[in-house]
């Protein structure tokens, strides 16, 4: 079988982009990619002169028709790929013997991302989304049909490690976070200044210097080789989610992110909020531990830096779960079973 996938590949770090083409690549089916973001012309520039942006878009539409014509797939898969018209995919649908599926990766409350996929989506035989979330905001605007499809982790990238006595003094803490500073991750963390907590992410250098998280901060954006790195020289792995947003009603988000994966699958244990699909797909207590208010969290803590025999259990529980159901190569069969193609 031969499937075209279409992803973003970020010259900057590996991305879910590359997980699927893997498991794709490791199934055993012959692949092809087009990448939805290949402009010709900066956006920085073709967004501030509107001929230039459909120029460009044109010629993106008309390379990825093109592609289909030489590649002859049976199946066109799609991540996200808001750059491509509905009138080209309706146009590839009545000219080749295709499937098209569009997998929806990004959380829907991202600006500019549902409203182009609600757009996009009526285009296709078939579209996945990372959420149940997600699935709900589609329903209500008529987008009805699809199924739940997670992220999931790369067995090649997110992995244990042994670590040398440098990389362990380097990145080793009780307590790491990585991610992005949100009001509400600083609220969190915050809480946990008494241990010896490592925190990694865009914006946390611009902290207040009288910030108490100011001396905790071991450096900025890090690639998936470094996280990993982080994730297994630390006894307990922070995950929050949060809301992604001050407009966006965090009880309304049921994302398990990738990094719930990712972490397990690196043999680490953590500590992550319950939302609904996370608490849906894994066992608190058993593969991972959930929270559900802020303040549980120092108590958490505390208990499991204690308990070092029953953290390490549910560390090697998680990480045997992960492994077990929730790899890309998976992730890819899944979808291949849902539409009767496997």
């Amino acid at each position: 079988m031969k499937i075209l996938y279409s992803g973003y590949h970020n010259p900057n770090f590996i991305t879910i982009t590359e997980y699927v083409e893997r498991a794709i690549s490791q199934l055993g089916y012959e692949l092809e990619t087009y990448d939805y973001r290949q402009h010709i012309i900066p956006y920085r520039i073709s967004e501030r002169m509107p001929f230039l942006y459909r120029w460009d878009m044109n010629k993106l539409n008309n390379g990825l028709i093109k592609c289909i014509s030489r590649f002859k797939p049976d199946i066109f898969l799609v991540n996200w790929g808001g750059t491509f018209y509905p009138e080209t995919i309706a146009e590839i649908k009545k000219r080749f013997n295709v499937i098209t599926i569009n997998w929806l990766i990004d959380f829907p409350g991202e600006p500019g991302v549902l409203e182009t996929a609600i757009k996009v989506v009526p285009s296709y035989d078939y579209f996945f989304a990372q959420s149940t979330d997600a699935l709900e905001v589609h329903e209500k605007h008529g987008n009805k049909g699809g199924v739940w499809l997670n992220a999931a982790c790369d067995p090649e990238t997110h992995k244990q490690l042994e670590l040398t006595d440098e990389e362990k003094k380097k990145y080793g803490c009780d307590v790491c976070f990585v991610g992005s500073m949100y009001p509400e991750r600083v609220e969190l963390l915050e809480t946990l200044t008494d241990f010896d907590l490592g925190i990694w992410g865009p914006g946390w250098k611009n902290s207040d210097i009288n910030s108490p998280l100011k001396k905790h901060i071991r450096g900025g954006s890090v690639t998936p080789e470094t996280w990993v790195k982080i994730y297994n020289a630390s006894k307990i792995v922070i995950n929050y989610m949060g809301h992604y947003g001050e407009d966006i009603d965090e009880d309304k988000v049921y994302q398990a992110s990738p990094r719930v994966f990712e972490t397990l699958a690196c043999g680490s244990f953590q500590i992550v909020d319950a939302k609904k699909d996370v608490v849906t797909l894994f066992k608190s207590g058993e593969h991972l531990v959930c929270f559900k208010e802020i303040g549980e969290v120092k108590e958490l803590v505390r208990y499991y830096l204690n308990h070092h025999q029953e953290r390490n259990e549910i560390a090697q529980k998680g990480y045997n779960e992960a492994l077990e159901k929730h790899t890309y190569v998976h992730r890819v069969k899944d979808l291949l079973i849902a539409i009767g193609k496997l």
